[in-house]
């Protein structure tokens, strides 16, 4: 880095560090806290539960940035993965990057005092928001942002403080609030309901699967001893079902606090009286090592008495 400065304006002598090397393309991010992840733990595998991401992308981050330095990083050693020589030059410099990177994010977040939560689109519309009011005077001063996102994976890597998923845990290295057990039952029209005598009476009724699995009708179905019939319209979320079973178009599987509105209206009816627990559950899940581990544990107390007044 012989190149000098030629801008003259104040505080840009010279000899001062050139802006053309501070433009230039720098390591990955994804890549520094992977090798850092995985030079401290000396495990791959280790650093991918760490970081929530899967050892492949962990394998594939390390192998770009050894690309972009244009040297092997990491090494294979009797009980692990160590550092070669130019790894253990890079990971105080690493370290100390991300550092600051953590110290300007928390120090953002004490100004804002925002927290940044990501959960299912059907649980957002249909049980969170109506509790916001609730929810926001509980927390006081502090602020949420909110996204949905339509898989139940645990990834933390979009920016997230916290997340609610479906699912059954564990999860390393995070806090995981338990706030309601998921329950499956047939949601239709009354006039749709009008033709199921029987559970054996859906084989002959159009079926919404609220994903690609089926799990939840077959869940069900095994319960009641009927086998699954072929076919089905498949739709990619549990909200985009119900719609599609109240706009008459078949037979929805679902958790009925999700439909209390449409319950309520009329607008879809439970023409069985059995409802099935799957084994999935609802979980506020964050990290347990977070700068703002007290907003968070404020945000999962309020969050779980909601629930018990469910």
């Amino acid at each position: 880095m012989t190149e000098k400065s030629n801008n003259e304006q104040a505080g840009h002598a010279g000899d001062a560090y050139p802006l053309a090397e501070l433009l230039r393309p720098p390591p990955s991010l994804p890549g520094l806290q992977a090798f850092v992840a995985a030079a401290r733990l000396g495990s791959v595998s280790r650093a991918a539960a760490m970081l929530y991401r899967s050892q492949g992308a962990i394998s594939r981050q390390i192998q770009a940035l050894e690309a972009h330095y244009g040297v092997s990083l990491l090494a294979r050693g009797s009980s692990g993965v160590v550092p070669t020589a130019d790894g253990a030059a890079l990971l105080p410099v690493a370290t100390a990057v991300l550092e600051a990177l953590l110290r300007h994010r928390v120090q953002r977040r004490a100004a804002v005092a925002a927290l940044k939560l990501r959960l299912p689109s059907t649980l957002a519309v249909r049980w969170f928001l109506p509790r916001l009011t609730r929810l926001r005077e509980a927390l006081g001063e502090v602020e949420l942002a909110l996204s949905t996102r339509a898989d139940d994976g645990v990834d933390f890597g979009d920016g997230s403080d916290a997340q609610i998923v479906r699912g059954s845990g564990p999860w390393p290295g995070a806090v995981a609030v338990p706030l309601f057990a998921e329950r499956l039952t047939p949601l239709c029209t009354p006039a749709r309901a009008a033709a199921l005598a029987t559970p054996a009476d859906l084989a002959r009724q159009p079926l919404l699967h609220p994903g690609t699995t089926r799990a939840e009708w077959s869940c069900w179905l095994d319960a009641v001893g009927v086998a699954l019939p072929p076919g089905g319209m498949v739709l990619d979320t549990l909200e985009l079902t119900l719609a599609a079973a109240a706009a008459g178009h078949g037979v929805a599987i679902g958790d009925p606090r999700f439909a209390r509105d449409r319950l309520a209206d009329g607008s879809l009816c439970m023409p069985f009286d059995t409802v099935v627990a799957n084994g999935q559950s609802y979980f506020l899940v964050y990290p347990r090592a977070h700068p703002a581990r007290p907003a968070l544990d404020a945000l999962g107390r309020a969050v779980l008495a909601l629930a018990a007044q469910d």
